[in-house]
């Protein structure tokens, strides 16, 4: 009984023996752990650093394409319509409408010099979009439901000398409703979050108005609170811009992208 008894504690210790680890494996083991860590650490930084600013990238992308509409990314000849696009088609059936209103689509009734009083509305139309019209009125505009492009309230001047100026001269356009959103992937309460954000809060989108009647240079840009209390000065964005971010892993300035 003794003997088989020994052998019972002797086998038990053993086992207790090889199931155990010493102090210095346990050492060993954490500090590779720690080293792997270490290195991994750094390329995991890198791997969510190049996620943002690829996210970054499309934000800016995707927003300037909906002011300005942007071509297929097939390399076809197909054009997603923007705001600009779009404000473009909807004042000249403002034209339209004028012209059937005002009987300028029957030439027998108007002077000579006044035939084509039409097409001369719709030139001085479009020229304005060289002027910074057309453009969303604020950054709200870019992602609200039922957006405003900017225009002034007349065009005249398009059909002078012709007797009868008032009638030939002035076309209602005024601000434009497109009755659609171009952007919606953002809070439509602030717009598009950036994606630095939880690195660095202090981060943020600003706004490129066309006309700055608060007497700084154009091309100043705007916070969008800064935008919305400054709305009757700042009139027409024209480009979205990212703010604090830094230089990007390429070593480009995000500032300029």
């Amino acid at each position: 009984m003794w003997k088989s008894n020994d052998k019972n504690v002797m086998t038990f210790t053993l086992l207790n023996k090889k199931r155990a680890l010493s102090l210095v494996e346990l050492v060993v083991i954490t500090f590779i752990i720690a080293v792997i860590a270490t290195m991994a650490f750094p390329a995991y930084k890198i791997f969510q650093q190049r996620s943002k600013e690829k996210r970054l990238k499309k934000i800016l992308t995707d927003v300037r394409a909906a002011i300005n509409g942007t071509k297929s990314h097939n390399s076809t000849n197909e054009f997603e319509e923007g705001f600009r696009t779009v404000a473009r088609v909807e004042g000249i059936k403002r034209i339209e409408n004028a012209a059937n209103l005002k009987g300028w689509n029957s030439p027998a009734t108007l002077p000579d010099n006044a035939k084509d009083v039409k097409q001369k509305c719709i030139n001085a139309f479009i020229a304005k979009f060289s002027e910074g019209y057309g453009y969303p009125k604020s950054p709200k505009e870019i992602w609200s439901s039922n957006p405003i492009a900017a225009f002034p309230a007349k065009l005249t001047g398009f059909c002078p000398g012709t007797g009868d100026d008032i009638l030939f001269n002035e076309v209602d356009i005024g601000d434009i409703p497109l009755e659609r959103p171009f952007y919606r992937n953002c809070d439509v309460s602030s717009g598009p979050v950036h994606p630095f954000h939880d690195w660095y809060p202090t981060v943020e989108f600003q706004y490129v108005p066309v006309i700055d009647r608060t007497g700084n240079a154009l091309g100043t840009s705007y916070r969008y609170n800064e935008w919305i209390a400054n709305e009757g000065d700042l009139v027409g964005v024209k480009d979205i811009v990212s703010r604090g971010v830094g230089l990007a892993l390429d070593g480009s300035n995000t500032d300029d992208w």
